[in-house]
């Protein structure tokens, strides 16, 4: 019998007797308490609980009973993981289910944050494509779109190629001022250039291009412990091996590259990211939130994998 704040109780299940496994689920995204007796489910005893706080008893009717009671400190019986994965499908199929108004003047949002995700990029053949087809020629890529996405591409070539004099000159090129606007960014690419000297053993351009140039340059902290860490790999016959050798790691120039890009959009006006990564971006932190204030969906819910099943990464 199952008994819900009542002396009344209804059928529920098989008996228990000597050395059965008995637990209890609670299942807050559903507001259920269901049992499980040597791990096989028995289904929901009891719906609509939505009290705060629920403190677990056992019942005894003969003298000399015992329970042992495990809390976690053990392996439990039942599939717990099973049990898991079948809540979360439950709740992916909500989420699916669940309609949403998208009264927006092009007609296709999806299309769009696809088509723009891919001109931001530079996918021009596969932008085109979207436009064709999805978007049924209601939008196309711009000459200036393409212009601007080329010359972005251009600074990030010169820049793994340890081109900086050519980089720099692009990047005045793409969005001009960006980098007397941006004077950090001008400094970190100074202090790469002498790191590519460095590189090529051009030791006394280095030193030469160190004095004149990066010793009146540095303003902040921060461009004074990049410029200490630059200087130092001149004394170092294997600069790569040393502490400050993560300077000449390709990363370094990768996250370089894009750190450039979002001055260049930045002084041009724009966002340094797609419509589609500002929107999952907001996405995680919506269920951050939604976990912090104990929502139970959202506890549940493992949002990367689920955006990684779908084929997106945040």
């Amino acid at each position: 019998m199952a008994f819900q704040s009542c002396g009344t109780g209804k059928p529920y299940g098989p008996i228990f007797a000597t050395g059965d496994v008995v637990g209890a689920l609670l299942n807050r995204t559903t507001k259920t308490i269901s049992f499980v007796k040597n791990g096989i489910d028995l289904g929901v005893a009891f719906r609509n609980v939505d009290e705060e706080r629920l403190y677990p008893s056992v019942g005894l009717r003969t003298p000399d009973e015992e329970v042992l009671a495990n809390f976690g400190g053990s392996s439990f019986k039942c599939d717990i993981s099973s049990l898991e994965s079948d809540a979360l499908q439950c709740i992916q199929d909500q989420v699916q289910q669940t309609q949403v108004s998208l009264a927006v003047k092009d007609g296709n949002p999806m299309g769009m944050l696809l088509f723009d995700y891919l001109v931001h990029e530079g996918h021009w053949d596969t932008a085109n494509r979207v436009a064709e087809d999805i978007l049924l020629g209601r939008v196309e890529v711009s000459q200036e779109d393409k212009q601007d996405v080329e010359l972005r591409r251009q600074v990030q070539e010169h820049l793994l190629a340890g081109q900086i004099p050519e980089a720099m000159a692009t990047i005045e090129q793409a969005a001009p001022g960006t980098l007397d606007s941006h004077p950090r960014v001008k400094f970190q690419l100074q202090c790469q250039q002498f790191v590519e000297m460095v590189r090529i053993k051009d030791d006394k351009g280095a030193v030469v291009f160190g004095r004149s140039t990066l010793s009146t340059a540095s303003k902040t902290s921060a461009d004074h412990e990049l410029l200490q860490d630059a200087l130092s790999l001149i004394a170092y016959d294997e600069p790569q091996s040393s502490p400050q050798g993560y300077l000449l790691a390709e990363s370094y120039k990768m996250d370089l590259a894009a750190t450039v890009n979002a001055a260049i959009l930045k002084q041009k006006g724009r966002w340094s990211e797609s419509r589609l990564e500002r929107l999952l971006k907001q996405l995680k932190v919506t269920a951050q939130q939604l976990q912090s204030i104990g929502e139970p969906s959202a506890g549940l819910l493992d949002l990367q994998k689920l955006l990684t099943d779908q084929g997106l990464r945040s």
